[in-house]
């Protein structure tokens, strides 16, 4: 078997990835489950030996794969095909994009695909309650919709955010006001001073902009809002396509250790 979870929403997808491994381990031993990055050189040979060596203390086993698209596409879907169907051996593969063609028969049956997309409007709202309500915090109406506007499109940071709510007690207590009882209301966020962020894409936009001032504001903002440096550059690498051979030239030299992201991402914009 083989359960391919895919989508932009990192927090959901990993919480799933995470259930489904804790789920076969309460089960089994330990031995039954590997852990192979495919980004290491004999990792492929490795996951190889895994899938296909049959162990005398346990017949089911769990390969869960990480960085599974670094690697030659075709001989990953050569390795895995055969193990589509087999009852005793699941493959779980975890990646925000959708496979290439030559594993794209990790979105078909009889393999098990879900798709993790952010969440908008009224399912992003729930899920807040939700999340909320898990970590032991209620919220009012106007905290959910406020919370759900600082943090749109992040969910890693919401659950944080939760957390560190949860944990405080009522924000209005810990700040040495009112000790009243009931639920984080939108004047309690207001003492942690959360606002609400500016428009992301438009934030990547202005990282394009012709002007050099306008290009170091955007990157400025972003930075100032703990957004990795990592993750900026890789997003815009994906929208800049004119400066995509220097974008692979900056990503070479961040690898090889001679710069940083943050570091290739000013050169970049001051250009």
């Amino acid at each position: 078997m083989i359960i391919f979870l895919y989508g932009p929403d990192d927090y959901r997808r990993s919480e799933k990835k995470r259930s489904i491994i804790a789920e076969f381990s309460k089960k089994r031993l330990e031995i039954g489950v590997g852990i192979f990055d495919l980004e290491e050189k004999t990792a492929l040979e490795n996951l190889g030996e895994f899938l296909k060596t049959q162990s005398i203390f346990e017949s089911a086993k769990l390969a869960v794969l990480e960085n599974a698209f670094e690697l030659d596409a075709p001989k990953l879907a050569k390795l895995l095909k055969p193990f589509i169907e087999e009852k005793n051996i699941t493959v779980l593969v975890a990646e925000k994009d959708k496979p290439v063609k030559a594993l794209a028969f990790l979105l078909e049956k009889p393999a098990i695909s879900q798709k993790f997309d952010a969440l908008a409007g009224a399912e992003w709202s729930a899920f807040i309650r939700a999340e909320a309500k898990k970590n032991g915090a209620e919220l009012t109406p106007a905290a959910v919709q406020f919370l759900g506007a600082v943090y749109e499109g992040n969910t890693w940071g919401l659950v944080t955010e939760l957390q560190k709510l949860a944990g405080l007690g009522t924000p209005r207590e810990a700040a040495g006001g009112s000790t009243a009882a009931g639920p984080i209301d939108k004047e309690d966020l207001d003492i942690f001073d959360l606002e609400v962020a500016p428009n992301y894409w438009g934030l990547i936009n202005g990282l394009k902009n012709y002007e050099m001032k306008n290009r170091l504001y955007a990157l400025e903002t972003m930075l100032a809002a703990n957004d990795p440096p990592a993750k900026i550059f890789n997003i815009l690498a994906s929208q800049w396509q004119e400066k995509t051979p220097h974008m692979a030239e900056y990503d070479l030299a961040v690898k090889s250790g001679k710069v940083d992201y943050e570091e290739a991402l000013v050169d970049l914009l001051i250009s």
